[in-house]
């Protein structure tokens, strides 16, 4: 078996230790020592000097206050079905006294349907659909409008 000089196996680990004292340059590792190294030009880039808000357009005719959401009554389309029409009934108990209130504003009670909490399957609003869906919570109380 060849023998194995000790000076082969002391290299390794004097290398090892030579790492071990040195420290980094602090200079070097700065956010604005990074960004030189890291951009083409040499400079670091500018940061933005402020923001602009967006835009909000105007609520559509017919659509119910709030933030937009298709196929929810804060969608004008939603008229297909009278999503639009339900926003005094959203926040109030789907009792029987608010499921007469709700046929009489629609002015019909077929398509309409109460999707109670938790319940199998998967609604999906539809907005040219002329089936009402009225989302309930796990007390019972009316959350969202939706078609489809």
């Amino acid at each position: 078996m060849p023998k194995i000089s000790p000076l082969l196996l002391a290299l390794p680990l004097a290398l090892a230790l030579s790492a071990c004292g040195s420290e980094p340059d602090p200079v070097a590792n700065d956010a604005d020592s990074f960004a030189a190294r890291i951009n083409q030009n040499g400079g670091a880039t500018p940061a933005p000097q402020g923001t602009v808000a967006p835009k909000v357009a105007e609520t559509l005719p017919g659509a119910a206050p709030g933030p937009f959401a298709p196929g929810t009554l804060t969608d004008p389309a939603s008229a297909t079905c009278g999503a639009n029409l339900m926003g005094p009934f959203i926040g109030r108990p789907a009792d029987d006294a608010t499921r007469s209130e709700i046929v009489l504003a629609l002015g019909r009670s077929d398509n309409l349907r109460f999707v109670a909490y938790g319940s199998p399957g998967y609604v999906n609003p539809d907005a040219t659909n002329p089936r009402l869906s009225l989302m309930l919570d796990a007390q019972d109380i009316i959350r969202d409008a939706r078609c489809g």
